[in-house]
């Protein structure tokens, strides 16, 4: 009786504490599956990573996003993440090895990532946009 009441009262503090990320582990969850998305080629999952209060002119055009699909990502190698303007940016450079599905020519750019936490939304956005593999040829 007594492992049951320790058991529920296990759960019950798991549960209660669980419910959040911290804004580091959402971080940590933001950059792996921004990585997952770019790694597949799933250019339309990576909209979902750009604040909605991002500038019409830095956000992604559905012509971006088609181009895009041109590439497939054979290395996505991420730097450490550095410290932004305020506590809430972080920077980070990751190294893309892509290729051309036509050309199948390899090419590698350096993208140069900003992330911002927003704290009503309780996650991170993309202000930097979408690599450009496309000038890149």
């Amino acid at each position: 009786m007594k492992k049951i009441i320790i058991t529920i009262i296990i759960c019950s503090l798991i549960s209660a504490c669980g419910g959040r990320m911290s804004k580091k582990q959402s971080l940590d969850h933001t950059l792996y599956q921004y990585e997952k998305v770019m790694r597949w080629a799933q250019y339309d999952n990576a909209m979902s990573y750009f604040s909605p209060d991002m500038d019409d002119d830095d956000q992604p055009s559905r012509l971006d996003i088609d181009r895009l699909r041109q590439f497939n990502i054979s290395s996505y190698i991420a730097s450490p993440i550095l410290p932004g303007e305020t506590d809430d940016t972080i920077l980070q450079n990751v190294q893309i090895k892509f290729y051309n599905i036509h050309t199948k020519r390899e090419r590698v750019v350096v993208d140069q990532q900003v992330w911002k936490y927003d704290d009503d939304a309780k996650r991170w956005w993309l202000m930097s946009g979408l690599p450009d593999l496309v000038h890149h040829q």
